[in-house]
C-alpha cells in the first residue's frame, strides 16, 4: 500500500494534493459563495493485518466520554451517547487512527521512546505538583483496566497520527483574499424589511361549493376513514394479588442476595473540600501561569498545616467557599476527569494539586476515600426479600394467566373458568388501534387475534392481561356527511395557502419592479417589520422558521425581494441596504480568520486523505463483535 509514499515526505504531499484539490477548490469556492463484545482480547477488526481489539475500543470510547462529560459538567445520558453516535465514532477513529499511523510509519514519520514518555509525563492528569507522579497514572491504567504497553501503544499511534496531520498543516496556505474574503462573509451586514402573510388572514376570502367539497372529498377518500376497531373483554391479574401465597425460605433469600451483588455494592466514595481559583476559557499564558502560582502558594500553606477550610473561605472562588470548600462525598462519575482523577489517587488527610479543569486550578483535601465494598446480607435482608416476594409474585401472576389461557385454548368455557378463578371478564370497544383506553400492549394483543381468540398473557406497566377479541370491526370510508367540516376545514387551509403564495409572489414580484414593500402590503394591511442590520450569523429570530435568510445576501440592495414560506405561512424580505464591514476591522480579525481558514482547510484535507488512506487499505470488521458493541448490524 502507498509504495509511491516511501520515496519522501515530498510524495506524500503530492499525493495528498492530487487527492484532496478538488474537495479544497469547489468547498473553498462554496464557503465564498454561501460475548465477543465484552472479551479484552475480542478482535474488533483487523486494518491491513493489525488487529484492533475490544480494550482498544472501549479505551477510545471512554476518551470520548471523558470529553462528553467534561463539556456536559455530568453524567452522560446514554440517550445522549446513541444521539451522538458515540460508539460508531470511537470505532472510526481507532481504526482511522491505525491507518494514519500505518502512512505516516511508510513514509519515516518514527515516534522515539523520549518523545513517548515526554508526552506521557505532560499529561496533566498524571502530574502532582507540576511533577509526573507514576501512582496518578498507574491509577488511570487501573481505571481503564489498560496495561502500560497497551497504552503507550496506543499513545505513539496518537503521536504518529499527530506528526502526519502536522505534516499536512504545514502543505497548506491561506491566501490575503481568503482572509479578505471570510471577513467579508462574517461582517457584511444586511438591511431589510419583510412582512409575514399567514393562510388564516386569508380564510375568509376561500369559499367552497359543496360540489368542490364533494369533488375534494372523493379525490381524497383516504384521509378520511373509520379506523379498523375491536371490541375486547380482558382479565387482570396484578402480582400484588399473589403476594400472599409467596413464602420465601432462608435459603432462597440468600441465593437471590448472591446472585445480585451488584444490587448491594457499595461504591468507592471521597469526601473531600477543594479550593478553586477560576480562570478564563480564553486565558493566555501568562494568565495561567500566574493562577497556578497562587494555587502552589495556597498548597504550600495547607500542606504546613494552616487550616484549609480557613484557606477556602479566605481564597477559593467557588461557591462552596463559605462551607470552608466542603464538597460532602461522591463516587466517580460525578466530578469531572482530572478533579476525579485525582481525588481517587489521594489517600484520606492527604492535600494534592493544583489540578486544572475546564474551571481552573484545584486544590483539593481529602478527609475520607472508602474503597468500595458490599452490605452484608443481614443488613439487607428484608430488602432482599421484597425484591423475592415482588419477583415470585409476578411469575405466579403470570402462571396462573398462562394456565386459564391454555384451558381456554384447550376448548374451556372462559366465563366459567375466570369465575372458577374468582375473575370477572371486562369489557371495552369499539376501540382503534390508536385508542389510549386501555394500554397498548392490550390493545394491540385485541388486534393480533382472531374473533373469539384469548392471546398468551401480555404484559403492561407490570400486570398482565389475557385478552379476548370478541368482534372485529373492519375500517370503512367516512361519507361525506360524516366527514365534512374535515373536508371543508383541509379544502379551505389549502386554498389560503395557494392565495398566499400567490400574493406572496406578487408582492416579490411588484417590489422588483420598483415598488416597496410597504406600499404593496397595504393591500391587506399586513404590518411590514425593519428589523435592525443583521449578519450571515445572526439572522432575525422570528425569520428562522421561513428557513436560510441568508439567501438574502445574494440579492442586490434595493428593489429586490426574496420569498421564504414555512409551515404554511409566507415572508417576503425586502433587501434595503448592504452595509460593508468596516475596514479597520479586518486587522484585528486577521490573524484569527487565518487560523479558522487554515483549520477549515486542514479539517477538510485530513478527512479527504483519511477516506483515500481507508480506502486504499485492507479494512475487515468482525460483524458480531460490531453488531453488539454498536447495538445493530455491523457496516464496513
Amino acid at each position: 500500500m502507498l509504495t509511491s509514499m516511501r520515496e519522501s515526505i515530498r510524495s506524500l504531499q503530492a499525493i495528498l494534493w492530487l487527492v484532496i484539490a478538488a474537495f479544497v477548490v469547489t468547498i473553498f469556492y462554496a464557503w465564498g459563495k454561501g460475548g465477543a463484545a465484552n472479551n479484552p482480547t475480542g478482535i474488533v477488526a483487523w486494518v491491513d493485518g493489525d488487529q484492533l481489539l475490544y480494550r482498544d475500543y472501549q479505551a477510545e470510547l471512554d476518551n470520548l466520554l471523558d470529553a462528553l462529560r467534561a463539556a456536559t459538567g455530568g453524567e452522560v445520558d446514554p440517550k445522549l451517547i446513541e444521539q451522538l453516535g458515540l460508539k460508531r465514532r470511537a470505532l472510526d477513529n481507532l481504526i482511522n487512527r491505525r491507518i494514519l499511523a500505518h502512512a505516516a510509519q511508510e513514509i519515516g514519520l518514527a515516534v522515539s521512546d523520549a518523545e513517548l514518555r515526554d508526552t506521557i509525563e505532560a499529561v496533566a492528569n498524571f502530574q502532582r505538583d507540576g511533577r509526573f507522579d507514576k501512582r496518578y497514572y498507574d491509577a488511570y491504567l487501573r481505571r481503564r483496566r489498560l496495561t502500560p504497553e497497551t497504552f503507550e501503544a496506543n499513545r505513539r499511534q496518537l503521536l504518529a497520527a499527530f506528526h502526519l496531520s502536522r505534516l499536512v498543516r504545514g502543505a497548506l496556505t491561506v491566501s490575503p483574499a481568503e482572509v479578505e474574503d471570510a471577513y467579508r462573509l462574517e461582517a457584511e451586514r444586511l438591511k431589510v424589511a419583510y412582512a409575514v402573510l399567514d393562510p388564516d388572514r386569508l380564510r375568509d376570502r376561500v369559499q367552497v361549493t359543496d360540489a368542490e367539497l364533494a369533488a375534494y372529498h372523493q379525490a381524497h377518500a383516504e384521509r378520511y376513514l373509520v379506523p379498523e376497531q375491536v371490541r375486547l373483554a380482558y382479565l387482570v391479574f396484578r402480582p400484588a394479588d399473589f403476594e400472599a401465597e409467596v413464602k420465601p425460605t432462608e435459603e432462597e433469600l440468600r441465593a437471590a442476595y448472591e446472585a445480585h451483588l451488584d444490587r448491594y455494592e457499595i461504591p468507592e466514595t471521597v469526601r473531600a473540600r477543594h479550593i478553586l481559583l477560576r480562570l478564563p476559557p480564553e486565558a493566555d499564558e501568562a494568565q495561567v501561569k500566574a493562577v497556578e502560582a497562587k494555587a502552589n502558594e495556597i498548597l504550600a500553606k495547607a500542606q504546613a498545616g494552616e487550616d484549609f477550610a480557613a484557606l477556602a473561605k479566605k481564597y477559593s472562588q467557588d461557591t462552596t467557599a463559605s462551607q470552608g470548600g466542603e464538597l460532602g462525598e461522591f463516587h466517580r462519575g460525578q466530578m469531572v476527569p482530572p478533579f476525579e482523577e485525582a481525588a481517587f489517587a489521594a489517600r484520606a488527610g492527604e492535600i494534592v494539586g493544583p489540578v486544572r479543569t475546564r474551571f481552573g486550578f484545584h486544590v483539593i483535601q481529602v478527609e475520607e476515600h472508602r474503597e468500595a465494598g458490599l452490605k452484608p446480607f443481614e443488613e439487607v435482608k428484608e430488602q432482599v426479600r421484597r425484591q423475592v416476594v415482588a419477583e415470585q409474585a409476578k411469575a405466579l401472576a403470570l402462571s396462573r394467566a398462562s394456565a386459564l389461557q391454555a384451558q381456554i385454548a384447550d376448548g374451556g368455557d372462559p366465563k366459567k373458568l375466570a369465575e372458577a378463578a374468582k375473575l370477572t371478564w371486562k369489557e371495552a370497544g369499539p376501540l382503534a388501534a390508536d385508542s389510549t383506553a386501555l394500554p397498548k400492549p392490550v390493545v394491540e394483543a385485541a388486534f393480533a387475534n382472531a374473533k373469539g381468540e384469548v392471546a398468551p398473557p401480555v404484559e403492561a406497566d407490570g400486570v398482565f392481561y389475557l385478552v379476548r377479541t370478541l368482534e372485529r370491526i373492519p375500517a370503512r370510508p367516512k361519507s361525506l356527511e360524516e366527514a365534512k367540516e374535515a373536508v371543508r376545514a383541509d379544502l379551505v387551509r389549502e386554498r389560503a395557502e395557494a392565495l398566499a403564495h400567490d400574493t406572496a409572489e406578487a408582492w416579490r414580484a411588484a417590489v422588483d419592479g420598483g415598488k416597496s414593500l410597504k406600499e404593496v402590503a397595504k393591500e391587506l394591511g399586513v404590518a411590514v417589520v425593519e428589523p435592525p442590520p443583521f449578519t450571515r450569523a445572526s439572522p432575525p429570530a422570528a425569520l428562522a422558521r421561513f428557513g436560510d435568510v441568508r439567501r438574502a445576501f445574494d440579492l442586490p440592495e434595493g428593489h429586490s425581494a426574496l420569498l421564504l414560506e414555512g409551515k404554511g405561512a409566507v415572508a417576503v424580505v425586502e433587501v434595503e441596504k448592504r452595509i460593508a464591514p468596516d475596514p479597520a476591522g479586518l486587522e484585528k480579525r486577521k490573524e484569527a480568520l487565518r487560523q479558522r481558514l487554515l483549520a477549515a482547510k486542514h479539517d477538510l484535507a485530513m478527512n479527504a486523505l483519511t477516506a483515500y488512506l481507508r480506502q486504499e487499505s485492507q479494512v475487515k470488521l468482525n460483524p458480531k463483535v460490531v453488531a453488539r458493541i454498536l447495538g445493530g448490524p455491523a457496516g464496513s
